[in-house]
């Protein structure tokens, strides 16, 4: 689960700004008392801080894999800090953007992801978080699955779109103008249940 650049998170797309910071971003169930004590227990894990929007908190660990299975621990051991803990999404890649290039951005980031799914089903979500009336979540969708499709034909992949259970699911988490992306594979999400694209 690394970027672009060799540390995890970074991505730099020709006509983009620069790479966000963070590597996993989470939502927490309801409530501040709940959003702060996730928060406090994540700063155990990594350098964790909150987003200006609720319930959404953004953070760089070193090893997402280790961070995944200490969360798990936390869940399974009951700590009340986990319990909080609704969704936690490992980025591979992620940027600052603009409204008007947040489509080229995403094809870039998202078809070397999606070239690493051969012949599988798949679902694309993107959760958009501000930019309200400026991004447009469901057009975007179909714009960058379009250019997937396009690009798994040209090599021979018979892409297909599964709604329900899929292969794997590629995940946009954007937080003001900052976007990670991520590549979810079935085996991934049976083991993490809180790693779900909405």
């Amino acid at each position: 689960m690394r970027g672009a650049e060799g540390e995890p998170g970074e991505l730099l797309v020709r006509g983009g700004g620069r790479p966000a910071w963070w590597n996993v971003i989470v939502t927490t169930t309801r409530g501040r008392p709940q959003f702060f004590a996730a928060l406090e227990g994540l700063r155990r894990l990594g350098a964790f801080r909150p987003t200006a929007f609720k319930d959404v908190c953004v953070g760089r660990v070193d090893d997402q894999a280790a961070f995944l299975e200490a969360l798990l621990a936390a869940k399974a051991g009951g700590e009340a800090w986990a319990a909080a803990v609704a969704r936690a999404i490992p980025v591979e890649r992620s940027f600052v953007f603009a409204p008007a290039t947040l489509a080229a951005q995403l094809k870039a980031a998202l078809v070397p992801l999606a070239e690493r799914m051969g012949a599988a089903s798949f679902h694309l979500r993107l959760e958009r978080r501000g930019f309200e009336g400026r991004v447009q979540s469901d057009r975007l969708e179909r714009e960058v699955a379009d250019q997937l499709y396009a690009v798994a034909g040209s090599r021979g992949i018979a892409l297909r779109t599964r709604f329900s259970d899929p292969d794997f699911v590629l995940a946009a988490e954007t937080a003001g103008a900052e976007c990670g992306v991520a590549l979810l594979p079935r085996a991934m999400r049976e083991r993490y249940p809180f790693v779900a694209a909405r």
